[in-house]
């Protein structure tokens, strides 16, 4: 494979169950930010090979110019799933080679065109770009049906902080806030596709230490001026039934479970979203330093964090 912006892919997973509305918006959103015919690598899961929705997520990948990366029909994990993205991903990239890993319900935003973002990484040797949720919800709090007929920014467009605010940190803790989006193909996912296995590698951080790293990543002006984010289009009709599901699996992890289950709580209490509890971007147009300047920035303040760390560490085994 060549290092040409061509061979930048996408690699996922759509469940026919809950996840089929979102695909054909997905799809046409990763189109828009540069990802070619043939580029896209989803794993299409089902309960059977013979379950019709099967055969609509074949008919909308090939609108687009895909084929399934392969038709899944084991018993759903999130271990497994993560397990058969990183077996994909070893199968179409090469290590030089740029991958985004996005669940259908995710679509990134990038601060400027996605080539000119994997070769800014190039240039200073980062493997690994992070960007945190933002929960992106019907304009009156409820969890609404996907349509076809509009884009998915019209009709979710509260941009919001719901994750934290609901659930918490618990065992999800904010590690599970923020998401891989871009990175090079010698760095693979963990579960979740929070960040990268351990092991994997060699890792280098854009802000040179995890994203979730920062005290700030609980705040939610820090999360919506963040120069990358993965709009998060999780609040739909479909959540209710696809949560119930996934905490009934008795290989779904710690983490999920408690997540899933925090928010179900909230779900039986609401109809939707009380939005007036939760933090919302209202911003018209970004706002502060250009991204690169705001990067460079971020990452000098992580580096500073990292050296007073080593200086204090050295001054405790000195003292007496």
């Amino acid at each position: 494979m060549t290092d040409a912006p061509e061979s930048i892919m996408l690699i996922s997973c759509v469940g026919v169950q809950d996840d089929l509305p979102l695909l054909p918006h997905f799809l046409a959103h990763y189109r828009d930010l540069g990802i070619r015919e043939g580029a896209a690598h989803v794993i299409v899961h089902a309960p059977d090979p013979a379950h019709p929705g099967v055969a609509e997520a074949r008919s909308v990948l090939a609108e687009f110019g895909h084929e399934p990366a392969e038709i899944w029909t084991d018993p759903y994990s999130s271990a497994a799933m993560w397990e058969r993205r990183r077996v994909v991903q070893s199968g179409v990239a090469s290590d030089c080679d740029w991958i985004i890993n996005a669940d259908v319900d995710e679509l990134h935003e990038y601060p400027d065109q996605l080539s000119r973002v994997r070769d800014w990484c190039k240039a200073r040797s980062f493997t690994c770009v992070q960007g945190p949720f933002i929960d992106r919800i019907a304009h009156d709090g409820r969890l609404a049906r996907v349509s076809a007929a509009a884009p998915l920014e019209a009709q979710f467009p509260v941009k919001a902080e719901a994750m934290l605010r609901i659930a918490g940190t618990g065992v999800h803790d904010r590690y599970g806030t923020v998401k891989m989006m871009l990175h090079r193909g010698d760095v693979h996912p963990g579960r979740g596709g929070h960040h990268p296995r351990s092991g994997s590698g060699p890792v280098r951080y854009a802000l040179h230490r995890p994203l979730a790293g920062f005290s700030a990543i609980t705040h939610p002006a820090f999360r919506f001026a963040h120069p990358f984010k993965v709009h998060h289009y999780k609040w739909t009709d479909s959540l209710v039934t696809g949560l119930q599901r996934r905490i009934a699996d008795p290989n779904v992890s710690p983490a999920g479970h408690d997540y899933g289950t925090r928010l179900l709580a909230y779900f039986e209490a609401h109809e939707g979203f009380d939005l007036q509890e939760l933090a919302r971007d209202k911003r018209k147009s970004p706002a502060g330093l250009p991204w690169r300047l705001r990067m460079t920035a971020l990452r000098r303040q992580s580096q500073l964090r990292s050296m007073m760390g080593g200086v204090k560490r050295r001054l405790q085994a000195v003292s007496p």
